[in-house]
């Protein structure tokens, strides 16, 4: 058994994101905070192994203050020190900040993980000052040339009562709409939504602004952009319905309604021979007996033409479990039933609307199959079903795509009640409508008609890795993984940057880190055999405001963390008293354990040295005398 002994360890965690700077006295501040962290560092460095991190957007030991992060991040910062230090005695952890965080978890749930005080010092301006800021936009980042998108913002007043102040949505320093918000209290909450032309193909950049009080502080809040991704290309849809019926009304209304969609109706054989033309292929109620479809879903797979299912009373769900769609429906005993809709709150493959949200558990029910529903694990639901007001796992709406090919599936018949629903609440079919361009955008967004597919997003932020994944196809349309994929990113001022695509599995994979401001074109290359493929782009890489939206410090924060672990909260001008605390405090203890030890014979030498000489005499003596 060997004792062992552990010095108590201390970690000084210091903020370091630009919420601790934002005030207009920022210079007094930094410099109070780096005092105060040379005195911490000079009394507890004597008589405690100190370890200093500083965190933002993720921890990272370090002993300079820049005050450049664009984040917070509390819950990284504990996550950072219970794995860093899992083995270590710990006797305190000290958090210097102003309490903010914007990014991660609430750090308050996280400390049935912690198992040691946390000390936490308070900087930053606790009271509540005039402020008007953009608090959340919500915005799909594609959009089709010709279409109209919603742009949703929740703005927030501050001690700003009965000020009447201007909120616009501006492209190119024009303003395209305003509104003038006037608060009804000190703590008023506004939400808006702005329909906007999408306009010409290509990125276009929209700001949000709200007009500056006189009283303001901080003024970097009332401003927030956005970039949307404008696709041109007018997108085809063929509908092939078992027999005419009212859903394929619904929704062929509502395409013809965008100027971006050309919809063509067959509700009988002979159906189109060539459909690789097209964008999209919906099939209501089919197969169905006597219409297997296997041909069309065939020329369907060969093309990647993404497929929209919508499953009724005709549909023949043995053969659809035949075709291997992505979703395998087994009837039981009984007639079909009634469902209503309930929202999957995490779906994120897009965005819909608050009021959508508020609208869906009123919508009238869909007939659907009384049956088992199993969907390939690449397939999220958007909707699930509510069946005799239970809720189930059952899904009603789902999307998904397996070898390249979008799939989705409606389980359910009747979505024409909904129009007539969404009509008779709010005198339009504008929220039907959201629902049915979202779900028909996403599917009718082809990424490649070839062998090379290269998928990214139309924004980056500035914190954030670019990262772009590839898919090549050989000519049979199997997944293959064994050529290089090169790419030229180019910047809007000709910078232009070439990298190669690493292999995971059978896609390819680029992270190319962290990039400027500004827009970027690529062009992709990759030759399969004796032939070249390319893909071209463009995307763009915006600015993050998140540490200037809230800046009013949050000290609460930080005295939960302390009194539920154990620790402390101070102020800056306690750091002496802070100081004494630790040095004097009994939490702070050498712990002590018994290790067992086992050591090998070859490392106990006299031993192994007599048992050496031992065997080599009874050696000698059995050869001298003969035995063996």
């Amino acid at each position: 058994m060997k004792k062992v002994t552990q010095n108590p360890v201390i970690i000084a965690a210091w903020d370091n994101s630009g919420s601790l700077v934002s005030s207009p006295d920022s210079l007094r501040i930094m410099q109070t905070i780096q005092n105060q962290k040379k005195l911490i560092e000079d009394e507890l460095g004597a008589n405690f192994e100190l370890i200093t991190y500083t965190f933002g957007e993720e921890a990272k030991t370090s002993k300079e203050l820049y005050f450049s992060e664009k984040g917070s991040d509390y819950s990284n910062l504990l996550t950072t020190v219970i794995n860093n230090h899992f083995n270590q005695n710990i006797g305190a952890l000290l958090i210097v900040g102003d309490g903010i965080y914007n990014q991660g978890k609430n750090p308050v749930n996280m400390l049935d993980q912690v198992s040691f005080p946390i000390y936490t010092m308070g900087f930053g301006d606790t009271t509540i000052v005039a402020d008007a800021r953009i608090q959340n936009i919500r915005v799909n980042r594609t959009a089709f040339s010709g279409n109209k998108f919603p742009v949703e913002v929740d703005a927030m007043f501050s001690k700003l009562q009965n000020t009447p102040l201007k909120l616009s949505l501006l492209y190119e320093n024009q303003v395209l709409e305003q509104v003038v918000v006037t608060p009804a209290n000190t703590n008023y909450f506004y939400s808006t939504q702005f329909i906007v032309e999408a306009g010409t193909a290509g990125l276009k950049h929209y700001s949000i602004k709200i007009e500056t009080a006189n009283n303001e502080r901080n003024t970097k809040n009332n401003q927030a952009k956005i970039v949307i991704n404008v696709l041109e290309n007018k997108q085809k849809i063929l509908l092939i319905s078992n027999g005419v019926h009212p859903d394929v009304g619904a929704i062929k209304n509502t395409l013809e309604e965008q100027k971006t969609y050309d919809v063509s109706v067959f509700t009988d054989e002979p159906y189109p021979n060539e459909i690789s033309s097209y964008n999209l292929l919906i099939l209501n109620q089919l197969p169905s007996t006597g219409k297997s479809m296997a041909s069309v879903l065939e020329k369907a797979k060969n093309h990647r033409l993404p497929v929209l299912f919508i499953v009724g009373s005709s549909t023949f769900l043995p053969q659809l479990n035949v075709l291997n769609q992505g979703a395998v429906i087994e009837p039981l005993a009984g007639s079909g039933e009634e469902a209503q809709p309930i929202i999957n709150n995490s779906f994120a493959t897009f965005n819909l609307s608050e009021e959508l949200h508020e609208l869906i558990p009123k919508l009238p029910p869909l007939q659907v199959s009384f049956a088992n529903y199993e969907l390939n694990p690449e397939f999220t639901p958007l909707l699930y079903q509510k069946l005799k007001n239970i809720p189930t796992g059952k899904p009603l709406l789902a999307t998904g795509k397996t070898d390249g090919q979008k799939r989705g599936f409606i389980f359910g018949e009747g979505i024409w009640r909904w129009r007539l629903f969404d009509y008779y609440q709010n005198q339009n079919h504008i929220h039907f409508n959201e629902l049915v361009n979202q779900l028909v955008q996403y599917l009718a967004l082809r990424e490649n008609e070839d062998n090379f597919i290269v998928e990214f997003k139309p924004v980056y932020t500035e914190i954030e890795n670019v990262v772009l994944t590839a898919e090549v196809y050989n000519d049979a349309f199997e997944q293959i993984e064994s050529e290089e994929v090169n790419i030229a990113l180019k910047s809007s001022n000709d910078e232009e940057f070439k990298l190669t695509f690493d292999v995971q599995g059978k896609n390819y994979y680029l992270n190319a880190g962290h990039l400027p401001l500004g827009d970027y074109s690529f062009e992709a290359d990759v030759t399969i055999g004796n032939e070249s493929f390319t893909e071209t782009g463009s995307f763009t890489v915006v600015p993050v405001n998140i540490e200037n939206v809230i800046t009013q410090a949050n000290h609460n924060l930080l005295y939960q963390l302390s009194t539920v672990s154990g620790g402390k909260f101070y102020l800056p001008n306690q750091t002496n008293e802070l100081i004494n605390e630790l040095q004097q405090t009994n939490k702070i203890k050498v712990t002590t354990y018994f290790q067992e030890m086992v050591n090998e014979l070859l490392n106990l030498r006299w031993i192994f040295l007599v048992l050496l000489l031992l065997l080599s005499t009874e050696w000698f003596l059995r050869k001298f005398w003969g035995v063996y």
